[in-house]
């Protein structure tokens, strides 16, 4: 199975100008937690997730302060199951999924254990 048939897409993407209580609103109201942080220009300069927003107190801190700057990232066509390998040897949750230099969808550890449930 390759993470394009599982992943989230459309996604929804902080920048880092963004302070965190609107951010902290985004995730609630879609019920979301991970974003990628892009720069303008569309580049990854970040990731953000609500294990990053719990310890916020100021929520008048922008995205890029509180933000992690490695991202892991997986390709679209990547099978589910190395996406799930590199995920627990970086002890991440999250996957931004790229395609051709471009940011198109997130893979999440509930996203595979859904997988790996259902067979």
């Amino acid at each position: 199975m390759r993470i394009e048939e599982i992943m989230t897409s459309p996604i929804a993407v902080a920048h880092p100008g963004v302070k965190i209580a609107s951010l902290k609103d985004m995730f609630t109201r879609k019920k979301i937690n991970a974003v990628p942080v892009l720069e303008e220009d569309g580049t990854i300069s970040g990731i953000i997730s609500s294990s990053d927003l719990i310890a916020v107190h100021n929520e008048s801190l922008l995205v890029r302060d509180i933000m992690s700057r490695n991202v892991h990232i997986g390709l679209k066509n990547n099978r589910v199951k190395d996406a799930a390998k590199m995920m627990v040897k970086h002890g991440v949750h999250h996957l931004v999924i790229m395609d051709d230099g471009n940011v198109v969808g997130m893979l999440s550890s509930m996203d595979v254990v859904k997988v790996y449930s259902e067979e």
